[in-house]
């Protein structure tokens, strides 16, 4: 009589929902990782970009300087001489305006229209290239490390709000030496007002009430009186 052997098949293993759910969790910890580094070396890389545009403005500065014995440039003037190459390097690729420096130096006021178009937009802070000649002597007076430009848009928030002093955070400056430095700045820690017969000597309101962007401690060192 001939035995029949039958073959035991071994039963299909699969996912149990507690395997499932553990691998998902996994998946989605692994790619919240992935995001997060991919959103800071972006940060990064628009943080090198500003850095490059302020390096590339301060050369241009110096450059124009020297060509016409010291008279202060206007950002059109460095546009079209043609010391600035390309327009594009004087717009932070985190600017949400197209106009940030615009906005600053108008006081932050937004007209009803929106952002008003100019031939030459810009971003960044530019106040000593109109500060009047005694003033624009005490930056010189103060040194290399003596700011030009400066650019306050990083980690900022909606920036088409009309009040646009009340933003503070990192700041990036451009120094008379060509060097771009890290600095933390916030509005409300500049002072009130001043004149010329304040304690500090400061010649005008504009002047103090702009200082401490482009010097690290202005109320304290004497070459700024």
């Amino acid at each position: 009589m001939r035995t029949t052997e039958r073959r035991i098949l071994p039963n299909r293993s699969c996912f149990t929902l507690v395997e499932l759910l553990t691998v998902i969790a996994i998946i989605a910890v692994l790619a919240s990782l992935l995001l997060t580094a991919i959103a800071s070396a972006k940060k990064k890389a628009r943080i090198v970009t500003c850095t490059s545009n302020l390096h590339q403005f301060v050369l241009a500065l110096n450059l124009y300087l020297e060509d016409s014995g010291g008279n202060r440039p206007t950002v059109a003037q460095l546009v079209s001489g043609k010391y600035l190459q390309s327009p594009g390097s004087l717009i932070c690729p985190e600017d949400m305006t197209g106009n940030w420096g615009w906005l600053v130096e108008t006081n932050g006021s937004v007209p009803a229209g929106g952002i008003q178009p100019m031939n030459n937009n810009f971003s960044y802070l530019v106040f000593p290239l109109s500060w009047d000649d005694a003033e624009w002597e005490k930056l010189v007076k103060a040194g290399e490390q003596a700011g030009v430009a400066a650019c306050q848009l990083h980690g900022l928030g909606n920036q088409n709000k009309p009040n646009i002093i009340n933003y503070s955070g990192l700041m990036l400056r451009a120094q008379l030496d060509g060097s771009v430095v890290r600095r933390q700045f916030f509005w409300n820690s500049l002072p009130a007002g001043g004149s010329s017969s304040s304690s500090t000597n400061l010649i005008s309101t504009n002047l103090l009430n702009t200082l401490q962007i482009f010097f690290d401690e202005p109320t304290n060192q004497a070459n700024y009186q």
